[in-house]
């Protein structure tokens, strides 16, 4: 494990530089890895438990002295990204976080990473141009700041390519996984000096002041955090050729504000059949996942013939009584389940009773559900639920699928029911998958997303220029489908 010392804080007043004592990191170590051991069914998936071992031994060697909360949020954050669970991941106290709601912490521009090199994507209302190359921050180059962040990104299985787009994406992090750790790890001030190159290669220094996250919110990301399956612009349709549709779904998040998947798909499609249409195009570039409800409702109005999306569910354990003072979640009942839904493998993890949960769920085609040609466009953001739906596809020969390699897992994620472990000492949250979703998915390539059958990568030109690589390579199919 590579232990890095918390490089700088902005000023006195940040709670990362709050000292833990050696007995209080200790105790929110035994909390955590007991935690993680005993509930997370995917906690050795992946990595191997003398691996995982050792990482902690290093931890408590290295807190022997005491620690602050800074560097304790790095170094948690760390052994849980080593654990390869897209949904294992560390909120920030609650301290900590209020404290970046106002502090000026963030980079006062939006970035894209293209061969390792930043790249100003929206400049936040500066004189920064998108498409310029940030060529330093603060003396340092961005390559050497993403190396330095990448190990801390949670990915599933080894689908490390997709860890850019968490540094990129505003997702579950505070920000961008980018904004989530670079203070944490390099030595930064209010004032960010930079170095940029323009677009007529010519390169310039200028001096700019870091955004508070309300500000980077409403300058950056439209005042919004968070994306909703129920947001209005969260579904769109275009027609960019005769018999053609593009049907974008950037969330399937439908718990914050929950609406009927098919009261919002309905009309959709039945718009999409109105304007005589032989090829619908698929786009999930921007979608992460979210609820089983949304992604399995979007499921049935392009399924062919009914599907039973998961062939199993398991859990560690049902046991929670040594988490019970740390844990919360969502449903309740999942805090005291009914040791008679849980059956022994042999494995040492259980198999939940399907009807319990809803794992025996067949999705059955929707009245108007899509049964011509079918594209969908992929990317390395789509995980979780949005690689749940690509798969489900896959499995049925529904789609040909264009764009980018993508993460999650072809096995199924560990996820549904995620518990909010808080850390005592520390007030780390940590996230506690409870269980493992086995996806109806023949010979799963282990620890892999899914591969385009058309590979078409968005590259900086493209982006600079505006053209769309995996859409234009999507109606180049669609004319061989006429």
């Amino acid at each position: 494990m590579k232990m890095l010392l918390l490089a700088g804080l902005i000023w006195a007043a940040d709670p990362t530089a709050q000292t833990l004592s050696a007995e209080q990191v200790e105790r929110d170590i035994a909390i955590a890895r007991q935690a993680l051991e005993t509930i997370h069914p995917g906690y050795a998936r992946y990595q191997s438990r003398d691996h995982l071992d050792g990482l902690w031994t290093e931890l408590e060697q290295a807190a022997q002295e005491g620690m602050s909360a800074g560097e304790f949020y790095l170094q948690i954050s760390y052994i849980l990204a080593e654990i390869r669970c897209d949904h294992t991941k560390a909120e920030f106290p609650d301290a900590i976080a209020a404290y970046r709601q106002e502090a000026e912490v963030h980079l006062p521009f939006s970035f894209r990473i293209f061969d390792d090199r930043m790249y100003v994507d929206n400049p936040g209302g500066s004189e920064l141009v998108r498409g310029e190359e940030i060529v330093s921050i603060d003396g340092i180059a961005p390559s050497e700041r993403f190396a330095a962040i990448r190990p801390y990104m949670p990915v599933d299985g080894f689908t490390d390519h997709v860890r850019d787009n968490a540094m990129t994406g505003f997702g579950e992090f505070m920000a961008t996984g980018f904004e989530q750790f670079d203070t944490l790890l390099f030595a930064n001030q209010r004032l960010v000096e930079l170095e940029v190159r323009g677009l007529d290669g010519t390169i310039r220094r200028e001096t700019r002041r870091r955004l508070s996250y309300t500000d980077y919110v409403a300058r950056l990301r439209g005042g919004t955090r968070y994306r909703n399956f129920s947001d209005e612009d969260a579904i769109s349709v275009a027609y960019p050729a005769d018999g053609v549709a593009v049907l974008s779904i950037e969330t399937f998040v439908n718990y914050r504000s929950p609406v009927n998947p098919a009261e919002v798909l309905d009309p959709v499609f039945a718009e999409i059949r109105a304007q005589d249409t032989q090829t619908l195009i698929l786009d999930l570039r921007r979608n992460g996942g979210g609820s089983t409800d949304a992604q399995q409702g979007l499921m049935s109005y392009l399924l062919d013939a009914p599907h039973q999306p998961v062939l199993e569910v398991r859990a560690a354990t049902y046991d929670l009584s040594a988490s019970a003072d740390y844990i919360s979640t969502w449903d309740r009942s999942a805090l005291s389940p009914d040791p008679a839904w849980f059956t022994a493998r042999e494995d040492g993890l259980f198999t939940i009773n399907p009807d319990i949960i809803g794992a025996s769920t067949v999705v059955q085609p929707a009245a108007n559900a899509w049964q011509g040609d079918l594209a969908v466009l992929t990317s390395t953001a789509n995980a979780s639920g949005a690689a749940t739906i690509i798969g489900a596809l896959k499995e049925r020969d529904r789609a040909t699928l264009i764009g980018e390699a993508t993460g999650g897992s072809q096995e199924g994620p560990t996820a549904n029911i995620i518990f909010f472990l808080v850390l005592p000492e520390s007030d780390i949250t940590v996230r506690v998958p409870a269980q493992w979703t086995i996806q109806n998915v023949t010979d799963p390539v282990f620890g892999r997303g899914f591969d385009p059958d058309i590979a078409a990568p968005l590259t900086y030109e493209s982006w600079l220029a505006g053209t769309d690589p995996a859409l234009e390579a999507a109606l180049d199919w669609s004319q061989t489908r006429n």
